[in-house]
């Protein structure tokens, strides 16, 4: 599997990301290991998880997605492979929604002591919380990575103007930047307005922003629940609009000029985005897995990449250059 960077930090990572939120619950224990496995069979070392996965589902108070993969990381014996992402924030158990610095210290040991190793390649700000000032957060962080228990930072649902600003505040006082952020992102662009819950979108300003500081995008729900390419799966109501219904004939043309599945078209898309772009993936089955990765090998020409981008697109400004 092709790698992308991640930001300025002079790393790389998988070019396609796993998200693993439902392994351990509406995943099976069996059925998470061999799609971890597929998973590294095919060159993928990039694991997506959070503090919360998924404490919101009936019968599971307890976070099961980080123990399983810990399980898996040491099963296996490749953790020293892998780069791990979790995220913290979110509210979580007992746990309530924050970014405070003793939440930020008290969540961080524990995706520790589940995931059991000694430090997270990339934590993520899970959710954005105005009550607590960014200088106490971006302290907080820096004080893990000076520790040794978080390597780099990410954000994952904030706008646009607040991850400038907390990069800002970082290199003012001399702390670790967000290198990456993690959007709700799609090839639909959702209705104005719309309410995802804590989910916020990737809008023209935040990524924007991340072109012209070199930060990575990392979308989460890529294919919005496998909508592009199963007739069981219609279109989210929160995108039902003319722009997105002419984008969903583009998609549908190009998917059969090409023999492939719409949701790999629209992975494709994401993959060679000029701004370095990594798709985090949910899947439950080997074969969705598979057709999620066959998307590293397609090939748009020029006139089909003209098409895809030709209703809209975010992000991209014609008179900043």
């Amino acid at each position: 599997m092709d790698t992308t960077p991640l930001g300025t930090t002079g790393e790389s990572v998988s070019s396609i990301c796993l998200g693993p939120m439902l392994f351990g619950s509406e995943v099976d224990r069996e059925r998470s290991f061999a799609l971890l496995d597929q998973y590294y069979e095919a060159g993928g070392r990039f694991l997506d998880t959070a503090n919360n996965y998924a404490t919101w589902l009936q019968g599971y108070d307890e976070p099961r997605s980080e123990p399983l993969l810990g399980d898996w990381l040491a099963e296996r014996g490749v953790r020293e492979e892998m780069t791990i992402a979790t995220k913290l924030g979110f509210n979580a158990g007992d746990t309530p929604r924050s970014l405070d610095p003793a939440i930020v210290r008290q969540e961080i040991a524990g995706s520790l002591d589940r995931l059991g190793i000694d430090t997270i390649d990339l934590l993520y700000a899970h959710v954005d919380d105005y009550d607590t000032p960014q200088a106490e957060t971006m302290e907080a962080f820096q004080h893990a990575i000076d520790e040794g228990t978080v390597r780099h930072l990410g954000a994952s649902n904030f706008l646009g103007w607040r991850v400038a600003r907390a990069n800002a505040i970082a290199e003012e006082r001399g702390f670790t930047p967000f290198q990456c952020v993690q959007p709700r992102f799609s090839y639909y662009v959702p209705n104005r307005n719309e309410d995802f819950g804590g989910q916020l979108e990737a809008t023209d300003e935040l990524l924007s922003y991340c072109d012209r500081a070199d930060l990575t995008v990392l979308p989460y729900s890529p294919t919005l629940g496998g909508c592009y390419g199963r007739a069981d799966r219609s279109m989210p109501e929160q995108y039902v609009r003319t722009e997105n219904r002419m984008k969903r004939e583009i998609v549908a043309e190009i998917a059969e000029e090409t023999g492939l599945d719409g949701n790999q078209v629209v992975l494709a898309w994401m993959l060679a985005r000029d701004q370095p772009t990594v798709p985090v993936i949910g899947v439950s089955t080997a074969e969705q897995l598979a057709q999620n990765l066959a998307a590293l090998d397609v090939s748009f020409s020029a006139d089909q990449r003209r098409r895809l981008d030709s209703i809209e697109t975010l992000g991209l400004y014609p008179w900043r250059e």
